[in-house]
């Protein structure tokens, strides 16, 4: 009897393993089929930047990426990030489940310390890890370091022995600060100068004017994610104008665009992200932007 049973249990794993091979076949293909964006290679700071002027180095928020050399997942709805208010020299945040209120001291050579540690008393899964790491390794803190890629600025929190405990990154999106003529569109020039866009990154507000129509919206920034912008909630105002197909077509590319990227100094390039012949992922600009000459 039991000799039958090993033979049948042989035969039973023979048969089932081509399926399951199969079935993980389908699904790393399917995988791969989604597009990712294709970021541009910016040069690195490899250089810790000294900290000279708090107020413009580290005033702001923080998005916590890694702490002890473990990456912090991203969770729906839910961020781990520490907020650094200069002029109160207060640190606030959030571990993912409960906020953080500290007070913080900077000294030369980067030094940093904190103290009054209070946080709030709420449980959360998986954030309740995150946040036992996070509250540990902020009391092993004993420096600061910057560093910048691009457009992109990390911190690195150090313990007394130099390793990286805790790293942080704030995307800066300033470049895109301000008021822009929108020169193309889908790879079209725009004839009408009268189209112009206003983005307010730290009201995260677009405004557009088309000649005819007011336009309102709102800027969504990922943090997860290198440059990542989209405009949502565009509201017009409506009218019927000479120029409605045009602005037809900037509302839509408006809508479709997922990231961002700095041409020169006068340039921006809003893209999204899509699948080649060969179905490779590739970038797509949408718009340009054209810096308004004030």
């Amino acid at each position: 009897m039991l000799r039958k049973l090993t033979i049948f249990t042989l035969l039973f794993a023979l048969v089932s393993c081509p399926d399951v091979a199969f079935g993980r076949k389908k699904k790393d293909k399917k995988e791969q089929q989604k597009p990712q964006p294709v970021f541009f290679e910016p040069k690195a700071s490899e250089v810790d930047l000294p900290i000279t002027n708090e107020m413009e180095q580290i005033n702001g928020e923080w998005n916590v990426i890694e702490i002890n050399e473990t990456e912090v997942s991203r969770v729906a709805g839910s961020r781990v990030y520490l907020n650094f208010d200069v002029p109160g020299h207060m640190l606030y945040g959030n571990t993912g489940t409960n906020a953080i209120n500290a007070t913080y001291s900077l000294k030369k050579d980067n030094k940093i310390s904190f103290d009054n540690m209070l946080v709030t008393r709420k449980s959360g899964g998986y954030f309740q890890y995150i946040e036992r790491d996070l509250l540990k390794a902020l009391g092993d803190v004993v420096s600061v370091a910057l560093t910048k890629v691009g457009d992109t600025e990390f911190m690195e929190m150090k313990d007394r022995h130099r390793n990286v405990i805790i790293k942080l990154r704030r995307q800066n999106l300033d470049f895109l600060n301000g008021p822009w003529l929108v020169k193309i569109i889908n790879g079209e020039d725009v004839i009408d100068r009268d189209i112009k866009l206003v983005n307010d990154i730290d009201m995260l507000t677009v405004n557009i004017t088309s000649g005819c129509n007011i336009i309102n919206g709102v800027i969504t920034i990922d943090p997860f994610k290198e440059h990542a912008i989209e405009y949502e909630d565009l509201k017009s105002s409506h009218h019927q104008c000479p120029n409605i197909d045009t602005e037809t077509r900037l509302l839509i590319a408006l809508e479709e665009a997922q990231f961002c990227h700095k041409r020169n100094d006068r340039e921006v390039e809003l893209l999204t992200t899509e699948h080649d012949e060969m179905g490779k992922s590739v970038n797509k600009t949408l718009v340009v932007l054209e810096k308004v000459r004030l």
